[in-house]
């Protein structure tokens, strides 16, 4: 399908750099509809980044390239100011890539809001991370396929997604996925099984560094998923890192869930103070 006539070609670069005890934006361009707020420290002297839509959502034809570097030792974090909406597109499509680079020493955080897919929508996005010896990073992935006030649920035509993170010994994590609501039934058992909304999150890297083995944080952490209406489960990986599934009615669900869990890392990990994002 075409991603040409109606979208844009939106760019942002991000580089974070340590100057002495602190982490600063050192470069920050963007190109609508693609922008950020100014840099905003919060009391765990992380630095964090809204990422703004001027427009409004995503629109047939649009493009996104998203570029950030988290330079060696920095604490920083890339969120949304609210959902992204991801419009009807009729005769095309959209995309989205990012590419992140965390250093050595640092610790990254990207967390984005939800990605709604309204009816008849078309959206693809590939996430390539790439870690350095003692970096860590806290990611997540959440969609709700459509405006459920509206009932438009499960109306998208297609949501592909795809996050590779690799250190200096190789492949982390690689999860792909296509979703075509038209072409498959994502109600059926080992889908989304009646379920609204879902969820992934990663803590990946090196995790030894901060004291964390991943079959003791599984076992430690597992009680975290035990919310009401929602369905999940913690695991670790094959080295190197933790994941975790939620399948929920409520976005609220997993948006609480998910932020439980960065704070529990960042208290009894990290050592760092409590300091919940401004939206929460």
């Amino acid at each position: 399908m075409s991603l040409h006539g109606v979208g844009r070609e939106g760019e942002l670069r991000l580089e974070f750099t340590r100057r002495e005890t602190q982490t600063a934006l050192t470069v920050n361009y963007s190109r609508p509809p693609l922008q950020v707020m100014r840099a905003i420290k919060d009391v765990a002297n992380c630095l964090c980044v809204y990422l703004l839509s001027p427009t409004g959502g995503v629109v047939q034809g649009d493009r996104y390239l998203i570029n950030i570097r988290a330079g060696q030792g920095t604490h920083a974090l890339c969120t949304t100011q609210s959902a992204t909406r991801v419009y009807r597109m009729p005769d095309g499509c959209a995309e989205q890539y990012v590419r992140i680079n965390v250093e050595q020493d640092a610790v990254f955080e990207f967390v984005p809001d939800a990605t709604i897919l309204f009816a008849d929508s078309d959206f693809s996005q590939q996430v390539e991370i790439t870690l350095q010896p003692g970096a860590l990073l806290f990611l997540h992935e959440i969609v709700m396929p459509g405006r459920l006030a509206r009932g438009e649920r499960l109306q998208f035509r297609r949501y592909t997604n795809c996050i590779t993170v690799r250190d200096q010994d190789g492949l982390i994590l690689y999860d792909a996925s296509t979703l075509e609501s038209a072409q498959n039934n994502l109600d059926k058992v080992g889908v989304l099984e009646g379920y609204t909304c879902w969820g992934s999150a990663y803590l990946l890297g090196d995790l030894s560094k901060r004291g964390i083995d991943a079959n003791a944080f599984y076992e430690i952490h597992q009680a975290l998923l035990a919310r009401e209406r929602a369905l999940g489960a913690l695991s670790p990986l094959h080295r190197t890192g933790v994941a975790v599934r939620l399948l929920s009615q409520r976005l609220e669900t997993i948006y609480a869930c998910f932020h439980q869990l960065r704070e529990t890392i960042r208290a009894q990990y990290l050592h760092l103070p409590a300091a919940a994002l401004r939206k929460y």
